[in-house]
């Protein structure tokens, strides 16, 4: 591209400049990163070489491509003089791109008294293109990373966010999500909100695709790694790993991820591990109708002192929540009441074909399997083995309802009383399943059900199992088995979560 020296000799000489793309190299041909922008017409690329650009740049609009030698060494450092680092409000387009770029002590744009967007401030409908960059240590109330406002769709790729920190209350320690966008294969690590919600990242009645990324060490009050205030996003392939809730205030809730306000997110495919929460330290769903769908969620802990009321569901905590809890494999998480799932507050949703097992509740607690209060969930095609509590090592019931199970195993569970389940509703209803050390009559069992390999967990059934063709002749779940096999094969299907 034509320099503005060259556009002044032009003009001389009374000749029309013509605007052609080209590279505009940075310190070279300006020195600041800005001046390139400010020079540049659409479809420019302007590289950066090496090195820390202390300010802060608009993209004004233009079609360009901003790409730095390296993320690790083209650093633009704001040194907390105050505003976003990148601002782009002026309708940016997916061919608006930045590469390989570092973001970093970004304190973020005032909006309404609220510092937002501390690393990247996005609004005014931009969708621009973020491949390869690291956005850290930024502070903002909202979106200390990034803050994506409603109407901005940005495809952002292959990027970190990390050690950003939100004021006290903030929302979205790394990323604020408003608008939808597209989140694929991206590093969410050592976000804060402090005191507040969504510590990777919060959305707001959005529809944004999380895929294939990495959620961990993030801290907050709800949503440790990722919150999710209404809307339908669509969250698969992720890992969510070591986020925690904070301690103060006590009712923190969903460290790896938290959905409310009638959510009725896809989350699909997800292996939740490591995380701690005082309740649901997988998952939490309160007042929202999930699909939550072949995940694993292992080795997870929620409060094992259920004193305050804390303590619910390991792996998984749902209140007030419809919707459905598929193919999920819920096992070695801990807490003091439903070691794998907790439902309670009128909760209807719908556990099919999942395998909960090997779950605890400690000395103290009850539900090893699963624990139910004041709800109704239908538990269907499932196996709850292997889960240990001080009563119901299985299931755990009391309060107002009772779930209805049915084509399911409970065997192999221990506690110190009831070591299947425990129900003070007297409206526990059973059907077509095996359950250890209970006399249910009828179309129920009480016999070994012959698994492959308990010790290895492995709830694949034995030829010889007595519950294969034994559930119910109107089983209607889903069309395979926890382990991808097809159901139904025989005609009937097998109790259980396994299908031989």
């Amino acid at each position: 591209m034509l320099k503005a020296s060259s556009f002044a000799l032009l003009a001389l000489f009374g000749a029309a400049p013509l605007a052609v793309a080209g590279t505009i190299k940075v310190p070279q041909d300006y020195a600041t990163i800005q001046a390139a922008i400010n020079a540049s017409v659409n479809g420019d690329l302007i590289t950066v070489s090496q090195g820390t650009y202390h300010e802060y740049i608009d993209f004004l609009g233009k079609a360009i491509t901003l790409q730095g030698a390296n993320s690790s060494n083209t650093l633009i450092d704001g040194n907390g003089a105050g505003g976003s680092i990148v601002t782009m409000k002026s309708g940016e387009t997916a061919s608006t791109v930045i590469t390989r770029i570092s973001i970093k002590k970004g304190t973020g744009t005032s909006v309404g008294g609220k510092l937002i967007g501390g690393g990247i401030y996005l609004t005014g409908g931009s969708d621009p293109t973020i491949i390869d960059c690291k956005v850290g240590f930024n502070t903002a109330l909202w979106g200390a990373g990034i803050f994506i406002d409603v109407g901005c769709d940005p495809l952002i790729q292959d990027s970190l966010f990390a050690n950003n920190v939100t004021g006290s209350g903030g929302l979205g320690g790394g990323l604020y999500i408003a608008g939808n966008p597209t989140l694929d294969n991206n590093r969410i690590a050592e976000n804060t909100a402090t005191v507040g919600f969504g510590g990777g990242a919060y959305t707001l009645n959005s529809k944004p695709t999380i895929a294939n990324g990495e959620f961990d060490s993030n801290i907050a009050w709800y949503g440790g790694g990722l919150h999710v205030q209404g809307g339908a996003p669509s969250i698969t392939g992720n890992l969510f790993e070591q986020n925690i809730v904070t301690v103060n205030p006590t009712n923190g809730e969903g460290a790896g991820l938290s959905m409310v306000a009638g959510s009725t997110a896809w989350v699909s495919g997800n292996e939740f591990r490591y995380n701690n929460a005082h309740s649901g330290a997988g998952i939490y769903s309160y007042d929202s109708s999930p699909t939550i769908i072949t995940n694993l969620i292992h080795e997870n802990t929620a409060a094992t002192n259920s004193s305050g009321g804390f303590g619910y569901g390991g792996g998984m905590s749902l209140g007030k929540t419809k919707g459905s809890v598929e193919l999920n494999e819920i096992y070695l998480n801990t807490a003091a009441l439903g070691g794998g799932v907790a439902t309670r507050s009128s909760t209807t949703v719908l556990l099919t074909g999942n395998v909960i097992d090997t779950n605890d509740t400690g000395t103290l607690g009850v539900g090893g399997g699963i624990y139910s209060k004041d709800s109704s969930p239908t538990i269907l095609g499932s196996t709850i083995a292997a889960n240990n509590a001080s009563k119901g090592g299985g299931v755990y019931v009391i309060g107002k309802s009772a779930p209805t199970i049915d084509t399911a195993i409970i065997f192999f569970n221990t506690a110190g009383s009831n070591i299947s389940f425990y129900d003070a509703t007297g409206l526990l209803t059973f059907g077509f399943s095996d359950v250890e050390a209970a006399s249910l009559g009828g179309s129920s069992l009480s016999i070994d059900p012959q698994f492959a390999n308990l010790a290895a967990r492995d709830f694949s059934l034995l030829s010889s199992s007595p519950v294969i063709d034994a559930g119910n002749f109107f089983y209607t779940g889903p069309a395979s088995d926890v382990y991808g096999n097809t159901r139904i094969v025989g005609g009937r299907v097998d109790m259980g979560a396994s299908e031989f």
